[in-house]
Parts: structure tokens; C-alpha cells; sequence
């Protein structure tokens, strides 16, 4: 069973008959996908005695995280029954429910599988203390780990197969690398949780980690003049033109590149972070609390030209055509197409955070400052 993430959200085809997509870590939670290609998400729950299946909305109107959050409150609420769904008739794999866990080990949990791991590691440590970007890389190695080692009992995990498998990955030595780290600190926790003794040494002590190439890239002037032409372009262009590009993405595209925030920082940017006396934006962080994002005039002009596109139920500075938050793989998209016409193949979202680290250095801005932007 597959853990859902945006990626296979978004390539989730329609078939000729309607499916289902269960999630492994939350049990209950699934996507359904209709043959007119339309995608919304679901949980099974159980009240009252009985079985029901709740929509939580298309995937047009929810995030995946948003989604998420909602199915763990419907399953707070209710009792998930994944035996049976009322109306459908047709039963459904039982899956063990996860337990508290144990503060002490014993015998009888030494057998606890890597799947059974997961689900309490990502509810228990991920979303308590990653920041929403980094949760989503967690899912992505935790469902890399699943189908590796999902069905092995933890102290049967042993390091030559996990070298192997870290082998294996050497064409992506960064996602190799990472995967491993992943690993290693669900074993560092379920120590800790008393799931397994605390003598038991982990698998993934003595990897040897393949050495990561750092890839920085700056935009040259004369892309950057390509690139503010592409962007003009599209915020002078209808909505509705054939091939446009809406004007949030645009916008998002301009403020990762004056502030050098985060993909998922400017996305989830409300209009109550934005500290237009002082110039800065307050934004929460999971880590060290509240975290303050200086910018300059630039940035207060398109504010200012972003005014008129506030909504009275939309907090977002940019959002999507459904006023909802945009999503990282939509973004991406537009991106493309304006990389493309920008004449900037290669040139990854990504990099424009290093090409604002770098114009603020090269303008004098202290180092210490552009630390706390990044």
C-alpha cells in the first residue's frame, strides 16, 4: 500500500471505471479518482455502529497536508473502519491499529515491523516537529522504506542489506544519503519509545555515505532581464488566454526571488505575517519559533500592487483560482513553462534563493542578516 504524496496525487490517470488510492499511513484516508479525471479525497469512518465514507474535497480545494489534517480529525472524532465501507459492499484489508507506544520493551515487541514503525514515527515526530515541506520529503523516504523494508521486523534489518539498497540508489547519491539518515533516526526513536532495546545496534551505523556534488547556480544579468520579461509578460496576459500563466504564480515567482524565502514559505504567506512598518516578514517556524524575513522596496511595491487581489475569506497573499493554497506541484508547472519561454533550461525554482542570498551579499547586506532570510 502506497504512502500519498503531491507526486503521485498529480499522476494519479482516470480509468475506465473509478478507483481508489489508500494511504499507509493513515488508515482510512484515501483518493478517489473518477473516469472524467476528477481527483477529491475521502476517509472511512465508523459512527453510531455505522460504516460511512466522508468526502473532504477535490483535490482542487485541499492540499494534500490539508487533507490530511482533516481525515486525522474526522478519525479523532469517529472510529475508522477500514473493514467495510457502507453502500459499497465490497471489504477492504483490515490493518492493525496502531498502539501507544510502549515505554519499556519486551520480548513480545521485538518482532514490530518497519510498517508498523512508520505510521507512529511520521504522526509521533514529523508532524510535530518538521516544518510542512520537510514533512513531505519525510513521506517520500518513509514510502522509499516501506516497500524496502515495510514487512521486516526492526532487529532483522541488518546492515548489509542496507548497504545494498543505499548501493543501489548511487546515480542519486543525495536522495541515497538522506533515505539512510531517514532510517537511521526511526531506529534512534523507536530506541527511545522502548520499541526496541536499547543495546540493539542500528543497521545504518557503519554506511558509508556517498560524497554530495553542492549544486549552486546564479542567474547571469541577461537571464535575469529574460526572466523579468517572461514575468511581464504574464501578468500583462488575460487569465483566460490560451496558454497563460495566472498572475499568483507570477507573483510567487517574484517573491521567491527578491526575499529568498522557501517554495512553501511564500505559499503559505498570509497577509497577517506581513509587517509592512517594518519591513519584514513574520513567519511561524516549527523549529525556533517565530522567524522575521527582512525585505526592501522591491518587495513593498508589489505588495502594495497586490492589494486589490485581497479577498475577504482567502488569508493568502497568492493563492489559487479556487482561493484556496497553491500547491507546490502547480507551481512547479508554471514554472516550467516560464523557464522555458525565459530560455532557462535547468534553472530550478531553487535557484533563485541562491541568486538573492547572492544579490544581498553582493549589496552590502551583512551576512548575519541574509543567515536569518535563509
Amino acid at each position: 500500500m502506497p504512502v500519498l504524496t503531491e507526486t503521485l496525487v498529480q499522476r494519479a490517470r482516470p480509468r475506465a471505471r473509478k478507483y481508489e488510492v489508500s494511504c499507509a499511513l493513515i488508515r482510512g484516508f484515501h483518493l478517489r479518482v473518477l473516469p472524467s479525471g476528477k481527483k477529491a479525497y475521502y476517509v472511512r469512518l465508523r459512527r453510531d455502529g455505522r460504516d460511512l465514507r466522508e468526502r473532504l474535497g477535490s483535490v482542487d480545494e485541499l492540499t494534500l497536508e490539508e487533507a490530511q489534517a482533516q481525515a486525522r480529525a474526522r478519525l479523532r472524532e469517529g472510529r475508522a473502519t477500514p473493514e467495510r465501507v457502507e453502500g459499497e459492499g465490497m471489504p477492504v484489508a483490515p490493518r492493525a491499529a496502531a498502539e501507544p507506544p510502549p515505554r519499556t520493551a519486551t520480548p513480545a515487541k521485538r518482532g514490530l515491523l518497519l510498517r508498523q514503525l512508520i505510521p507512529r514515527y511520521l504522526a509521533q515526530h514529523v508532524d510535530i516537529h518538521l516544518k510542512p515541506d520537510t514533512q513531505v520529503a519525510y513521506r517520500s523516504y518513509a514510502q522509499s522504506l516501506l516497500q524496502q523494508f515495510g514487512g521486516d521486523a526492526l532487529v532483522d534489518i541488518d546492515p548489509e542489506r542496507v548497504e545494498r539498497w543505499h548501493g543501489s540508489m548511487r546515480d542519486t547519491p543525495c536522495a541515497a544519503n538522506k533515505s539512510v539518515r531517514v532510517l537511521s533516526h526511526m531506529f534512534t526513536k523507536a530506541i527511545e519509545w522502548g520499541l526496541i532495546p536499547h543495546t540493539h545496534r542500528k543497521p545504518t551505523d557503519n554506511i558509508r555515505m556517498f560524497r554530495e556534488r553542492r549544486r549552486e547556480r546564479f542567474l547571469t544579468p541577461e537571464e535575469r532581464r529574460r526572466l523579468e520579461a517572461v514575468l511581464q509578460e504574464a501578468e500583462a496576459k488575460p487569465s483566460n488566454a490560451r496558454g497563460a500563466i495566472r498572475w499568483s504564480m507570477a507573483a510567487a515567482i517574484r517573491l521567491l526571488a527578491l526575499t529568498g524565502m522557501r517554495r512553501g514559505e511564500v505559499l503559505s504567506l498570509t497577509w497577517s505575517m506581513v509587517d509592512l512598518r517594518h519591513r519584514c516578514f513574520r513567519l511561524p517556524d516549527s523549529k525556533t519559533g517565530q522567524r522575521a524575513v527582512p525585505f526592501g522596496s522591491p518587495v513593498v511595491d508589489l505588495l502594495r500592487e497586490l492589494e486589490p487581489f485581497r479577498r475577504p475569506h482567502c488569508p493568502y497573499v497568492v493563492y489559487s483560482q479556487q482561493e484556496t493554497k497553491i500547491r507546490g506541484a502547480a507551481l512547479g508547472r508554471s514554472w516550467e513553462q516560464i523557464r522555458e519561454r525565459a530560455g532557462l533550461p535547468g534553472v530550478r525554482l531553487h535557484d533563485l534563493r541562491h541568486s538573492a542570498a547572492s544579490d544581498a551579499i553582493m549589496s552590502g547586506v551583512p551576512l548575519a542578516v541574509v543567515g536569518k532570510i535563509l
